[in-house]
């Protein structure tokens, strides 16, 4: 959590720094090429990431097998897929004359590279030593921003047309870095190659097909309010989304992060001891609401000091000559935030469904948001622009939210800790309460510094409310605080 913790805030430094450099369409366009390689980047992941961790877990004796074929099946897919879309943008005219085809294959070979350290790292996983992961990605993500700002402000700093290829070659040298820190670590753990057994790719890859689409069809509802807005040539209204969208990426990594953590110890549990699955889920669960709650009230609260903080005035809502209100990322960075709730909360679901081997669920779930979304978008992008895109993604966690939520149930009942929940949204409300009393009289004061204030404060308020509202019980304390987990109780890492 940490780790991601450091990648955010680089993540978030790099959009400050590149919204200043760029301008709102010329933003859009880059927004554009990561959304758009994001989709054929998810048939070379296929959800062999989480399947990988999940047969480490029942076959401890074939790592080595597993991590191998697994490995070589990635990359073959990713050098496929993303070939394949590179070839594609050539296609689409609203593509054409654009930066867009030239980006999407500089992207493309970032993420082929970015998919063999992901690969690698579950190996990590199985072993919970993510924490060199997390060094590997902080790392690679520091070479990457430091590149990005030495373009902006040394190599290139009046001429962004000549800058722009570098803003991209940078994830390539970031994830280079990335590879070569995890492939070391990974290598002490087992021998790390390629290895081609067909007949367990083919074993594997009919275990990784029904959750493969899934999070096709994830991606697919994900990213597609910017790809209708960039086919409907909205390049302006593509930069106003692609500000929030990426603080909305950086966030919803962190609940799938957390329960590749929990996913081992979740699929030893549920078929044998459903009382402690449920425990699991349950602490899961109540992690979930803890980071997403405050979260959503810290952020609409301050989502123009945000939105200030991390990118250009053009990106902000403001008045017109005439009066008139211009609505600016700020806007949906509010709206965006309602759907991270449910995302956190939904991915716990998916996660239960995996672990069972229910992955045919989790298909069948995506299936509905894809098909909600694509309905939504189609209607409301078009008539109100990134602010419609915005409202679509919201309805489309609701949607799924609901449906994991059923077909969860069928294999685990007893998870809701509702005091906990209730002393939860009460704390979050004390949080708000004081933001909205400093916020602006700090905001007139300090402006975006007045961020350095604010988020400490509403951390504070929260976690003081948590502990008077006794919503941190002494069991999580100790488990939180205890160096070796006891008989019946799951790992530190499952603790909120």
């Amino acid at each position: 959590m940490i780790g991601k913790f450091i990648t955010a805030v680089l993540g978030i430094v790099s959009i400050k720094f590149i919204t200043n450099y760029l301008s709102r369409s010329t933003y859009g366009e880059y927004t554009t090429i990561y959304d758009y390689t994001a989709l054929f980047a998810i048939i070379a992941d296929f959800g062999l990431f989480t399947i990988a961790v999940r047969e480490m877990a029942h076959h401890g004796n074939k790592i080595e097998k597993i991590l191998g074929n697994v490995l070589s099946i990635r990359t073959v897919l990713a050098v496929a897929a993303l070939g394949l879309g590179f070839f594609v943008t050539f296609l689409i005219p609203a593509y054409r004359g654009t930066p867009i085809p030239m980006g999407v294959g500089i992207v493309s070979i970032a993420t082929v590279i970015t998919l063999i350290a992901g690969t690698m790292s579950s190996l990590l996983q199985y072993h919970l030593k993510m924490f060199w992961t997390s060094i590997a990605l902080s790392i690679g993500k520091i070479v990457t921003v430091g590149y990005i700002v030495l373009t902006i402000t040394v190599f290139y700093p009046n001429d962004p047309a000549a800058g722009f290829p570098h803003l991209l070659t940078a994830w390539i040298i970031g994830g280079l870095i990335t590879v070569l820190i995890t492939y070391r670590a990974a290598s002490k753990l087992a021998v790390v190659r390629f290895r081609f057994e067909l007949d367990f790719w083919k074993d594997i890859l009919i275990k990784a097909l029904p959750y493969g689409l899934a999070l096709m069809l994830g991606t697919i509802y994900f990213r597609m309010g910017t790809i209708v807005l960039s086919l409907l040539g909205e390049k302006e209204q593509v930069g106003l989304f692609g500000v929030p969208m990426r603080f909305v990426e950086i966030l919803q990594i962190v609940p799938h992060y957390f329960m590749n953590s929990v996913l081992p110890i979740l699929t030893a549990s549920i078929v044998v001891n459903r009382q402690r699955a449920e425990k699991i889920v349950r602490y899961a669960l109540n992690t979930m609401v803890t980071l997403s709650l405050p979260i959503l009230m810290g952020g609409f609260m301050l989502s123009w000091q945000l939105t200030a903080a991390v990118s250009s005035p053009e990106f902000l809502t403001h008045r017109a000559a005439d009066g008139a209100v211009i609505y600016g990322s700020d806007l949906a960075l509010r709206i965006l935030l309602g759907a991270l709730v449910f995302t956190f909360l939904h991915v716990v679901f998916t996660y239960v469904l995996v672990a069972k081997g229910q992955q045919k669920l989790v298909l069948v779930a995506n299936g509905i948001g894809a098909t909600i979304n694509i309905l939504l978008n189609v209607i409301l992008a078009p008539r109100y622009g990134f602010v419609g895109a915005a409202l679509s993604v919201v309805g489309t966690e609701i949607v799924m939210f609901v449906t994991l939520t059923l077909l969860a149930r069928r294999y685990l009942s007893n998870i809701w800790d509702l005091p906990f929940i209730a002393k939860t949204f009460v704390s979050t409300g004390a949080m708000g309460l004081v933001l909205w009393l400093t916020a602006a009289p700090l905001s007139a004061l300090f402006h975006t510094k007045s961020l350095l204030i604010l988020v400490p404060l509403g951390a504070a308020v929260f976690g003081l409310s948590m502990i008077l509202t006794r919503a941190v019980s002494k069991e999580m304390v100790r488990l939180i605080i205890q160096k070796e987990p006891a008989k019946d109780d799951p790992p530190p890492p499952l603790t909120p």
